[in-house]
């Protein structure tokens, strides 16, 4: 079965999209065929992934990111030319219009992955609430659509009904992660202590994209009640994003590393101690699962999909208000070998959350909604 996967997010973005298309490509079983369809600023054409190069136009309240609108008919004649069965459509933007019209164009049954929460996104970037119901409606439109919605953990599922869309429809698909890139033998003393870090000086990591939604702004608070606890830490951060600057304003002694491809984000991961993630507003945080991989315990809050992606009190602690991180992050900064115990830990949990595993949901739902083969 070749299944046409419309994304937004092309390949050269690292996030929690790409990197859950990439584990589809690269793990899909004999009987099904995914194919990438998406844009960028490069146009590529290669069996499995098709990217066409139209103009791009700056994503609201992501000036420094761009959205492309390619030609919906010429989407349409390679997916007819490629013997496409099945349309999935994963993001909301102009390839996720073009999925709707090619679906309706065909009569190509579709089904659809929940991914991002641009409603919360929306409310928090804009500061509008008429906004953000504005991109809940659009959001419910779309989904609608498809014949299955797929979610990425139970909060989001649970969420999605709350808004209005059918819960018979709406079925969970995990996120996994590559426990061979993401693991503890990339530890690098070397890179600990270019940071300056140590087992007294824990390493406290943030990985992914530095913007308000992220909940960024509770790190230098939490960072300065610790040390004045007189537990001393170096925040390090790696990743981008236009939060960066007030937040180096704000936390003067921490590392920010930009931009790092998985390899080197997998080094992250390996040299630091603890792995912080106060969203509230991800859908899944596959980020928490690497972390884990690498032999981190994490911190992550108590809203969201995150928090279905550990164990509670085992390889990491919920956090749901400033005292309670404070608590948490201090635990495992005075306790070393609590913090070791905590690392065993999320390493064999991540071990049971491998892509294989986590990937056989969305292939049943693809054979349930696909045509049969003549």
């Amino acid at each position: 079965m070749r299944v046409a996967v419309f994304t937004d997010n092309d390949f050269e973005k690292v996030n929690g999209v790409t990197t859950a298309l990439t584990a589809v490509i690269r793990r899909a079983p004999p009987d099904v065929l995914p194919l990438i369809y998406t844009a960028s600023t490069l146009a590529v054409d290669q069996p499995d992934y098709l990217a066409l190069a139209p103009a791009g136009v700056p994503i609201p309240f992501y000036g420094e990111m761009k959205m492309y609108w390619p030609s919906w008919r010429e989407l349409a004649r390679r997916i007819q030319a490629d013997g496409v069965e099945l349309l999935h459509l994963t993001t909301p933007g102009p390839l996720g219009l073009a999925a709707l019209w090619v679906a309706r164009r065909t009569g190509l049954p579709m089904v659809g992955s929940f991914h991002t929460d641009l409603e919360a996104y929306t409310a928090t970037l804009s500061g509008s609430q008429h906004l953000a119901r504005c991109m809940g409606r659009y959001l419910r439109w779309m989904y609608r659509r498809c014949g299955t919605v797929l979610a990425p953990s139970d909060a989001t599922r649970q969420m999605l009904i709350e808004r209005g869309l059918d819960g018979r429809r709406i079925e969970v698909w995990p996120r996994g992660v590559d426990t061979d890139l993401f693991t503890p033998v990339r530890r690098s003393e070397a890179l600990r202590d270019q940071w300056r870090v140590s087992d007294r000086r824990p390493a406290v990591a943030y990985v992914g994209r530095i913007s308000r939604e992220k909940g960024l702004l509770q790190l230098p608070g939490l960072s300065d009640a610790l040390h004045h606890a007189g537990l001393d830490h170096r925040l390090v951060f790696a990743g981008d994003g236009p939060l960066k600057r007030e937040l180096a304003d704000a936390c003067p002694d921490a590392l920010f590393l930009g931009f790092l491809g998985r390899e080197a984000v997998a080094t992250v991961f390996a040299s630091a101690d603890v792995f912080v993630f106060p969203s509230d507003t991800d859908t899944a945080g596959n980020v928490v699962l690497e972390a884990q991989a690498a032999g981190l315990p994490v911190l992550v809050s108590g809203r969201g999909g995150p928090r279905e992606n550990m164990q509670i009190n085992t390889s990491g602690f919920i956090c749901d208000d400033p005292a309670s991180w404070l608590m948490a992050a201090g635990t495992l900064l005075r306790d070393t070998e609590r913090r070791r115990r905590m690392g065993q830990a999320a390493r064999a949990y991540a071990m049971g959350r491998r892509w294989d595993v986590a990937l056989r949901p969305l292939f049943e739902v693809y054979r349930r909604a696909g045509r049969p083969s003549h």
